[in-house]
């Protein structure tokens, strides 16, 4: 799918907020509401638009242990990895990688007893790096546009 600037201004403010009305959106790129809903059906049926989410603050859940974790395991093994594994609650993404870990987990534990029952069942598939993050003292959202140049 071609992508014009009226579709890149609209994938950038969903990108800045999920939950603008049509109607809003559509007064920032300069379109009416029913034109801004077609563009995004569209881009949502090309695959363009994967899903629309929330940002959690864990910890004011109680759930304190927010961790990335990298994994020296054998390329050819990975889809087993992710099979065994995605039953584990907590688990917000699995990535595939270069450098010293193939893969690399993000999830959230409530405990750090928790925490090292999955590490001691992802250490079955390899070594194990994990680390702890403090915090995220910066977090932006690209500008998809811009991107392109």
């Amino acid at each position: 799918m071609n992508l014009d600037n009226l579709s890149y201004a609209i994938l950038d403010e969903l990108m800045s907020n999920s939950r603008i009305t049509n109607t809003d959106l559509g007064k920032k790129v300069g379109l009416t509401s029913p034109a801004v809903a077609e563009r995004i059906k569209k881009m949502e049926e090309a695959g363009i638009i994967k899903s629309y989410s929330i940002d959690v603050d864990y910890e004011q859940l109680g759930i304190n242990e927010n961790v990335i974790i990298g994994i020296d395991i054998q390329y050819c093994n990975i889809a087993k990895f992710i099979k065994e594994i995605e039953n584990i609650n907590g688990i917000i993404s699995v990535m595939k990688s270069t450098g010293d870990f193939c893969v690399i987990v993000h999830l959230v534990a409530k405990s750090m007893s928790k925490l090292e029952e999955v590490i001691t069942k992802f250490s079955k598939h390899g070594n194990t790096s994990t680390f702890r993050i403090l915090g995220t003292p910066y977090k932006s959202v690209p500008k998809i546009k811009d991107l392109k140049l």
